[in-house]
């Protein structure tokens, strides 16, 4: 899963994130002619977004692929140290009711009635946003209650180094 994303999102996954704009079709021909621009998604239909800081969304990724579990797309800003975890639209009960409430900067979660930046699926080189697990791959969301069982465990133990303060 992770050695495939040096080539870009495949059709599949930009028919399904494109779904998710305001114009999927205008969106499919910009990523046709630019292929690393950003376009915004509303959130809450085809998915949410469980956005999380860097660090502790590698230490996520790191106990998902341990597990074996399906990891569906994942967003990482660079300068904005953050990772965002697309899970199914609606999962915001299930996501509080297992981690507790977003406390000072412990996670944000995106549902109904929000916004969210996707990367283009083929991010310029540099570019400071990039797809961390592009969609497309098999599954596109990851499960709320597994990503919220490893988020748990990878909060109880932070990160070493940088970013491990809680500051982002």
């Amino acid at each position: 899963m992770l050695r495939e994303q040096d080539a870009g999102v495949n059709q599949a996954g930009i028919a399904w994130i494109s779904a998710a704009t305001r114009d999927p079709r205008d969106t499919r021909y910009t990523w046709l002619t630019s292929p690393g621009a950003r376009r915004a998604a509303d959130t809450g239909r085809l998915f949410d977004a469980v956005v999380v800081r860097a660090d502790l969304g590698r230490a996520v990724l790191a106990l998902l692929v341990a597990a074996g579990a399906p990891v569906g797309a994942v967003i990482g800003e660079e300068h904005a140290g953050k990772w965002a975890y697309l899970v199914g639209p609606g999962s915001a009960e299930a996501w509080q009711g297992a981690v507790g409430p977003a406390e000072g900067t412990r996670y944000h979660y995106v549902g109904h009635g929000g916004c969210l930046t996707l990367p283009g699926p083929r991010p310029h080189p540099g570019s400071s946003m990039t797809w961390i697990i592009r969609p497309g791959l098999g599954t596109n969301l990851t499960c709320v209650t597994t990503l919220a069982d490893a988020y748990l465990t990878a909060e109880a133990d932070p990160p070493r180094g940088r970013g491990a303060s809680g500051g982002s």
